[in-house]
């Protein structure tokens, strides 16, 4: 048994949606007004009732079809899996679907917005802010000594309205504009102007001119989100470059594994065919028990291949269904694949330099440790700033005006009453342990990713240089497995030919079929095997988006 409790806010919540999916949309509302009508006239005890007796009407239809929903779900993809339903879809779509919904993808495209927000948070520091400030105040005192100017009992009265804007600059000068304005009352017979009004106005300029001094100390901050957005951008992009990757790696599998099959159901036709033959030449006593053995485990063996394909098939169809999120679809979870299409191999040349300047110029991960370099130059200049002493320069100038009147006193607001101050602030610290620990560990860690850095770019120069001897490897392998298939074919027919003349035994026609399968599959999988390398070509020399025309733009939103 489930309980749940249910408050007005919930039946507020639940009620727009209860008449958006409802038929019946008039009655349900009628039905709401006509009970409104009703509680305005009962008591506050009856209106409960009625709510409470409405609830049930209200939320059970509601929670039964969300229920509906689930249950509807669930029979799509029963209802699919009992339909013969065929997806003719080339690598292109592939790549479609695997972009289209891809969580991963969702999670990193985030990173970046976030680090906006960083970037946002850092730069408030520089945003000017006003303070606005109001008292009145009243004293009532006995005096300490009474006299014919100061009375017994004193009373004063004092009215101040003050305005202030400060803020800082990326110079890291910090500025505050003071507008104070004070009225003043007493009971004191020797104030002059009884009640004077007092208008102050004030700015005053704080440099530093060590510690926190400079546009990169003070906006160092801001300098680092900004990197941190664009290391989250790169990884962004390293993310859709592996999801292009794995799904072109998917799609060629599946291309391998139907065309594995194609040729073992080729050669178990051959081998049946075969089989037949012979059962035939035995019943005439054209050949021996064995020859009939022979030829009938050959064909049990091309069976279990055959077998083993289609297993496989089935393996790397769900695999390419995963990868391009088709399994997620209740309509073409269960559908059989039909690829568009077949690799055509087209050799080509491939230059070094050029593919290593390519690969400093868009890998991904490259890119992100330059950044990161960046990011530690900086912690280190701040670090270091943070040794020196504070020396700030400090000057204010400010005009006053005083009055019996408040238009009076911003009148008097003139060069004629003026005051200004300038001076220095020092404040040396004594050990500075921290500061100078902190220089030194950030020198360490750039020490630390100079070395990652180096390894890395050595790393870049192996992959590139052995991806392209790999593709060049791989089209030798093509040529070679295209001449010895060629070879096996006609060697094949020509044995075949002698084996009908009587001229060969079967278990060397077997052995002909067997070379000939070996070839065709040889050659399919050095197809297969260039366009994984050229797939990886393509990851390490990061132009893996570029080769498959993905753009991403820089703003990227949820």
């Amino acid at each position: 048994m489930m309980l749940c409790r249910i408050n007005r806010t919930m039946i507020t919540q639940v009620m727009p949606n209860i008449v958006s999916l409802f038929p019946n949309v008039v009655i349900l509302q009628s039905v709401t007004s006509a009970s409104r009508s009703i509680t305005r006239e009962v008591s506050a005890f009856g209106k409960r009732i009625i709510f409470f007796l409405f609830i049930p009407i209200l939320i059970i239809p509601y929670v039964c079809f969300c229920e509906e929903l689930e249950v509807s779900k669930k029979n799509e993809y029963i209802a699919s899996s009992q339909e013969d339903k065929i997806l003719r879809i080339g690598l292109v779509d592939c790549i479609a679907y695997a972009l289209k919904n891809n969580s991963e993808i969702k999670l990193k495209r985030i990173e970046p917005i976030i680090q906006d927000k960083e970037i946002n948070k850092a730069g408030v520091k520089f945003e000017p802010y006003l303070t606005l400030e109001t008292a009145l105040e009243d004293t009532k005192e006995q005096s300490s000594s009474s006299t014919l100017f100061s009375p017994a009992i004193s009373t004063s009265t004092t009215a101040k309205v003050n305005a202030a804007l400060e803020g800082r600059l990326p110079t890291g000068t910090e500025y505050s504009i003071d507008f104070e304005n004070k009225k003043y009352k007493s009971s004191a017979s020797y104030q002059v102007i009884n009640p004077y009004y007092k208008t102050d106005a004030t700015i005053t300029i704080t440099q530093p001119l060590l510690k926190g001094a400079g546009l990169l100390v003070n906006r160092a901050d801001i300098i680092i989100a900004q990197n941190s957005k664009s290391i989250s951008q790169e990884d962004f992009r390293k993310e859709v470059s592996d999801i292009l990757s794995k799904t072109k790696t998917a799609y060629y599998d599946f291309i391998f594994s139907l065309g594995a099959h194609k040729i073992a159901n080729l050669f178990y036709e051959y081998n049946k065919k075969l089989y037949e033959i012979n059962k035939k030449r035995y019943g005439a006593g054209l050949i021996s028990s064995v020859g009939l053995l022979e030829t009938e485990s050959a064909f049990i063996k091309r069976e279990k291949i055959l077998l083993e394909s289609s297993s496989k098939i089935r393996q790397a169809e769900d695999n390419l269904k995963l990868i391009t999120n088709l399994i997620d679809d209740p309509k073409l979870w269960n559908a059989r694949i039909e690829p568009i299409g077949e690799p055509v191999y087209n050799p080509q040349r491939f230059e070094l330099s050029e593919s290593l300047k390519s690969a400093f110029e868009n890998r991904p991960d490259y890119k992100k440790s330059k950044i990161d370099l960046s990011t530690k130059d900086i912690r280190i200049k701040l670090a270091k700033n943070s040794i020196y002493p504070e020396v700030d320069l400090v000057g204010s100038f400010g005009l006053n005006g005083l009055n019996g009147t408040y238009p009076g006193a911003l009148d008097n607001l003139k060069d004629d009453y003026r005051d200004y101050s300038i001076g220095l602030e020092v404040k040396i610290p004594l050990g500075n342990a921290y500061a100078t620990s902190d220089y030194e560990k950030r020198n360490l860690e750039k020490t630390q990713a100079l070395i990652t850095f180096k390894r890395l770019e050595e790393n870049i120069v192996l992959e590139v240089r052995d991806s392209i001897r790999q593709l060049e490897l791989q089209q030798k392998q093509i040529e070679v497995a295209k001449k010895r298939k060629e070879m096996e074919t006609k060697s094949y027919l020509a044995q075949e030919s002698r084996f009908k003349e009587g001229l060969i035994s079967t278990h060397d026609l077997l052995d002909f079929q067997e070379r000939l399968a070996q070839s065709e599959l040889e050659y399919v999988r050095a197809l297969i095997d260039y366009e994984l390398a050229l797939i990886r070509l393509d990851e390490v020399t990061g132009l893996t988006l570029t080769k498959n025309n993905v753009r991403i733009e820089d703003q990227m939103k949820p």
